[in-house]
């Protein structure tokens, strides 16, 4: 005789089974966005939020900044920060635009890792951009650029921000590590004038200002206050300033980043209108158009003439971008023991010189696109510049110590003996160096060195062979395992 079971009894033990494999089985990763924030506005100028917290340009808008064409009004938005609890290390951003002809809306995105210092802005994001940041964040916080025609206006709603786990569409730059040392690069620069006009951020430019403009809205402080800064060095004298607005020849040419979106077949620290005008890079032209001379920020009439005492309208100078890492100036930098090899820049903090001004190469030429030279003597009586590689070395070990020879234009030829002197833990000793035969990364030898700022690698004008070209370019401590 066949059994039959009742299927009300098959599903009365099917729910059972379920229920008690649930109990056991751990609950799975939830992948859908959570959303972090809303709205909420700390700053508008030229903006207006209305009651259904639309976002759109006021009636009184004023004008654009000059590195911004084709539009007739101007106003921005910044939101309030928020707290990211727990830290993030992706970020969606979603919301509505409203663009009615000749008007756009550009929406930017930043993130803190500490709560304290900003990186540089995520520009330009579409609806739906999913960023990757390369440390947890803490902090976030989105600004909205409203462009418009005389007559219309674009509308922005519901902009909000959400951690996620999809995968980013597009990766912050690179930021700074507790150890990372602000990055120096030489550029040539303009003074800036235009009193009485306003700046990307608001500002209006008074007689003699104190303030920068970068070629990117990566690095662009909020009016009043110095998120981004930088330091200029020129012939001896330095000075700290804001960055306040967007130009000259380019509004997103953020060339001091790692990676750079802005043109980023251009090597790191090569601004897109020095690559233009020096190598024919796209024609001579940078995104605003054909390059007649090469200037990759612009300076402050206050900084410019009372600062640094500059005379004329453009110069060659060496250009810190403080919100990257250290100051290399503030001090010998904080090294990481876990590193094996320590650089010595000759435009950072490690590198010192007993003459304020340097001849330096031709822009473009040397580790970094920079180097400096000097002529060499063979009698210690006449003198000459001295300089001094000192890195502030982590731990006591045995290093190969290199020393960096461009291949760089002069009027003269290369020394045949340059005079190295080398201070290690033991003793010192003179390395003699031919630089018309040794180029690139020399090897002068191996050496131990005690941890701090005791050791070092100096060199100058002085020399076996007088008349002749001495450079000064990167130096290495590679720790010996």
């Amino acid at each position: 005789m066949s059994s039959k079971r009742s299927p009300r009894l098959w599903s009365r033990a099917l729910w059972a089974l379920l229920i008690l494999v649930t109990a056991f089985v751990p609950a799975l990763p939830v992948l859908a966005d959570s959303p972090v924030y809303a709205g909420g506005l700390e700053l508008l100028d030229g903006a207006w939020s209305g009651p259904d917290r639309a976002l759109t340009l006021a009636a009184d808008a004023g004008p654009p900044p000059s590195i911004v064409a084709g539009y007739q009004r101007y106003g921005s938005a910044l939101s309030e920060a928020v707290p990211l609890d727990p830290p993030v290390t992706r970020l969606k951003l979603s919301y509505t635009a409203t663009l009615p002809h000749g008007t756009e809306a550009r929406v930017d995105l930043r993130g803190s890792p500490d709560g304290q210092r900003w990186l540089p802005w995520v520009t330009n994001l579409p609806d739906g951009a999913v960023v990757g940041f390369d440390q947890p964040l803490r902090r976030a916080q989105y600004r909205v650029i409203l462009l418009g025609s005389a007559d219309a206006a674009p509308t922005l709603r519901d902009v909000r921000l959400a951690s996620t786990n999809q995968t980013p569409s597009l990766s912050a730059a690179t930021s700074a590590t507790p150890f990372s040392i602000a990055p120096t690069f030489r550029i040539r620069a303009t003074r800036l004038g235009m009193v009485g006009g306003r700046t990307a951020n608001g500002y209006v430019i008074p007689p003699r200002a104190r303030f920068v403009a970068l070629p990117s809205w990566t690095a662009l402080s909020t009016r009043g206050r110095d998120e981004y800064q930088v330091r200029i060095t020129y012939q001896g004298r330095s000075v700290v300033a804001p960055v306040y607005d967007v130009g000259p020849h380019s509004e997103r040419d953020d060339y001091w980043n790692q990676p750079r979106r802005g043109f980023p077949q251009l090597e790191r620290g090569w601004p897109v209108d020095h690559a233009a005008y020096y190598e024919g890079f796209n024609g001579g032209r940078a995104d605003k158009g054909f390059v007649r001379f090469p200037t990759a920020m612009d300076v402050g009439d206050g900084i410019w003439w009372d600062d640094l005492g500059i005379v004329g309208d453009q110069a060659e100078v060496e250009v810190t971008y403080l919100w990257l890492g250290q100051d290399p100036l503030a001090g010998p930098p904080q090294r990481d023991p876990s590193t094996a090899e320590h650089v010595v820049d000759e435009l950072g903090g490690d590198f010192w010189h007993n003459e304020a001004a340097l001849d330096a190469s031709p822009v473009g030429c040397g580790m970094g696109r920079h180097a400096y030279q000097a002529t060499t003597v063979n009698d210690p009586a006449r003198g000459g510049p001295v300089v001094r590689w000192q890195p502030n070395l982590p731990v006591e070990a045995e290093y190969d110590l290199f020393v960096h020879v461009p291949i760089c234009p002069s009027k003269r030829e290369r020394a045949t003996q340059a005079r190295y002197v080398i201070q290690h833990r033991d003793g010192a000793l003179e390395v003699t160096l031919n630089q018309r035969a040794q180029t690139g990364w020399v090897h002068l030898g191996r050496f131990p060195f005690k941890a701090g700022v005791e050791g070092y690698v100096q060199s100058g004008a002085l020399a076996g062979d007088a008349g002749a070209t001495i450079w000064f370019d990167q130096a290495r401590w590679v720790r010996v395992p």
